[in-house]
């Protein structure tokens, strides 16, 4: 019988899986941290194809430690769910909520209020799921001139939709 070697990535999850896991599940709760562990896993696997990781303990608490950050950063860019069957009768306030058509002209509107670079840059990136990266690159300039660019076009919308999104959940 040949005894197999075990690859890195063996060895790493044997010695380094239950520490991690307690980790994470600390920090976000099970669900989460069981999604964040499996990319972590494939992460460590892709990395490991491209270059030797002299110490893999430390490059998957450093992966994990910014994963972590990147949810907290998520969740708290979301609204927080609210169960509206309870706070609102259907039938007493069901002309609560604009019409979704007048919402999207709205949004189209605002869209056609931004200067073109910015419209551009916020379109590929946020709607049609370009990296920032690869628009800096197709149209030849630099990166932060495209950051620069996407942010301005997030402030002016965020300026203009300010009335839309008051109406649409009802905030005064």
């Amino acid at each position: 019988m040949y005894e197999i070697e075990k690859t890195v990535w063996e060895e790493a999850y044997e010695a380094y899986a239950g520490e991690l896991e307690t980790f994470a599940r600390s920090r976000l709760g099970d669900l989460a941290a069981e999604d964040l562990l499996q990319e972590l896993w494939a992460a460590l696997a892709t990395a490991l194809e491209a270059e030797e990781i002299l110490q893999p303990r430390a490059w998957l608490y450093r992966v994990l430690r910014n994963r972590i950050t990147d949810a907290y950063r998520t969740a708290a860019r979301r609204p927080a769910f609210e169960n509206l069957e309870e706070e609102l009768d259907v039938e007493e306030e069901s002309d609560y909520y604009p019409d979704p058509d007048e919402t999207w002209e709205s949004i189209e509107e605002a869209f056609e209020l931004l200067p073109p670079d910015q419209r551009e840059v916020f379109v590929r990136n946020e709607l049609d799921g370009e990296t920032l990266r690869e628009i800096a690159e197709d149209l030849g300039l630099p990166l932060k001139t495209i950051i620069s660019r996407k942010g301005y076009a997030r402030r002016r919308l965020q300026d203009l939709l300010q009335d839309v999104y008051d109406d649409y959940f009802g905030e005064d």
